[in-house]
């Protein structure tokens, strides 16, 4: 036996029973609608996040001296390398590299230009500034000033570092560090470039140096602390060529992709994961509970209704499968509706964001990005939304009736 006027006749009971359809429909929309804001906001902080990493911080991958990695935080200088033989091969097969020295020392600084005498500790990159931009997007970001030359006693800041000094371009500073071999030295640096990036550890840490002067002060005879490594289709998940693989271990280098470098931040955003799975739980819990109240109402309203149903026969499966087949319907127009929602806001933050720059600044919770959370066109994100809204309301209306069918045809009738 055919039953599909059971579909057809749950479509008539929606349109017969429009307000409690768009009440229950409303209640679903607003639980999904929040569901689609915080998921485009994460989904595009993190994506933004992954990208800054790569552009400014670790690159692709990373060769080092084997330990070095694990010993970083320290800013050993003991573990450094040549690089120019191993780059000149790594060109030769598509791969771009750029050489890296960082380096410890305390920053002072006196009143006239500066507000004040000071000092504080910062982490030095010596970069080559023709070879680096070939990696790494640092030279975009460059905001007031120039970019730094060959053979120059000079620095570049970060926005935010040169802020909290009152730092601006010409005045001088004095950076006091040691050698390789630990013998005390100060390099007298002229301010020609302050630098404002998306990326929230350069313009709070950022203070960049030539190679070359970093080589001649630091006594390291052409050698390196680092090499960073990028390739066409990298940002595409394009594996390295793998004739690098033999250059890296015929060296004796190891090496390190984006994810083990920055190990601590993929920590980090998988906490921040957990912690935004658990508001997006509560999100869809909020909707569920009103959902289930709507759904609740809905059903017990026509108590009477199914009372009359099971008393001239109508088996208790057919009564459960037309609530079903409403309940489905009732979840499909909220989350229409809740996507539609969702979509027309979603364009604001696309287009302008919300902006935390002002929490950004002073803290950092893992995110790299200076504080303007932008959203995404997140499409697994809205296909869950219509997948979530159609399953909860299936899953409520399915306990609400098969409570109303476990009391009598009796009790049904007289039910007010």
């Amino acid at each position: 036996m055919r039953h599909n006027w059971i579909p057809r006749l749950a479509f008539r009971n929606l349109l017969r029973y429009k307000r409690r359809t768009l009440i229950t429909a409303g209640a679903i929309a607003c639980g999904l609608c929040f569901y689609i804001w915080v998921d485009s906001v994460l989904v595009a902080a993190a994506d933004e996040s992954v990208r800054n990493l790569r552009w400014y911080e670790t690159a692709e991958m990373m060769l080092a001296r084997p330990g070095y990695l694990e010993d970083r935080e320290s800013l050993p200088l003991g573990l450094t390398f040549f690089w120019s033989d191993i780059t000149d091969e790594l060109n030769a097969i598509g791969i771009f590299s750029a050489p890296r020295v960082q380096f410890g020392a305390d920053i002072v600084f006196f009143k006239d230009p500066f507000p004040e005498d000071g000092y504080v500790p910062a982490r030095i990159i010596a970069i080559d500034p023709v070879v680096d931009t070939r990696v790494f997007h640092l030279k975009d970001t460059l905001g007031e000033g120039r970019w730094l030359e060959r053979g120059r006693e000079e620095v570049m800041l970060g926005r935010w570092f040169a802020e909290d000094i009152g730092a601006s371009i010409g005045a001088s500073l004095i950076a006091i560090t040691e050698t390789r071999d630990g013998y005390a030295q100060t390099i007298d640096l002229e301010i020609v470039g302050i630098l404002d990036s998306a990326n929230p550890i350069v313009n709070r840490e950022g203070f960049y140096i030539p190679l070359d002067i970093a080589d001649a002060y630091l006594e390291l005879g052409g050698e390196v602390t680092s090499l960073f490594l990028s390739w066409p289709g990298a940002e595409q998940r394009r594996s390295m060529p793998k004739k690098a693989s033999k250059i890296i271990e015929a060296a004796d280098l190891e090496a390190s992709g984006w994810e083990i470098q920055a190990s601590d931040y993929v920590a980090t955003m998988d906490a921040e994961k957990s912690g935004s799975a658990t508001i997006i739980f509560l999100i869809l819990i909020i909707a569920a509970v009103g959902i289930s109240n709507t759904m609740l109402m809905a059903v017990y309203e026509r108590s009477r209704e199914l009372g009359i149903m099971r008393a001239l026969g109508m088996p208790n499966w057919k009564i459960r499968l037309l609530f079903l087949w409403e309940s489905a319907g009732i979840g499909f127009v909220g989350s229409v509706l809740g996507i539609a929602i969702g979509a027309l806001v979603n364009i604001f933050l696309v287009n302008n964001g919300l902006d935390y720059s002002v929490f950004m600044r002073d803290s950092n919770i893992g995110y790299r990005n200076t504080g303007i959370f932008y959203g995404s066109w997140h499409m697994a994100g809205y296909l869950n939304s219509l997948l979530l809204g159609v399953l909860l309301s299936v899953a409520v209306a399915a306990v609400s009736i098969h409570r109303i069918l476990k009391m009598k045809i009796s009790a049904s009738l007289r039910f007010h």
